[in-house]
């Protein structure tokens, strides 16, 4: 269920909005795929920690949209930095070794 004061306006709905249902999604396709195929996570990717998320969840890819409208081009280079400490507290060596971790 979409929780936002936008919901039922016309046009795109993207970001933050997208974030959760956008995840439980991504780890539906990936236990159905059983990892065989790549999955772009989308929706609400605007920091390490949701991008995280979205890889945890199975995805091997990400997209930005809406946090790179806000946030500049800077968010890339932000949320790298944001993936690599998170790996490191995870213990986790290289980013594949997440992908799907969560499931």
């Amino acid at each position: 269920k979409l929780i936002s004061d936008f919901k039922k306006e016309k046009g795109g709905l993207s970001g933050e909005p997208l974030q959760q249902i956008s995840t439980n999604m991504i780890k539906k396709f990936y236990k159905q795929l059983n990892g065989k195929i790549p999955i772009i996570g989308v929706g609400g990717v605007n920091s390490g920690k949701s991008a995280y998320e979205k890889i945890i969840a199975g995805a091997s890819l990400l997209q930005l949209y809406t946090g790179l409208v806000y946030k500049g081009p800077s968010i890339v280079k932000n949320i790298k930095k944001e993936l690599i400490q998170i790996l490191k507290v995870e213990g986790l060596n290289n980013i594949k070794d997440a992908i799907g971790k969560n499931l």
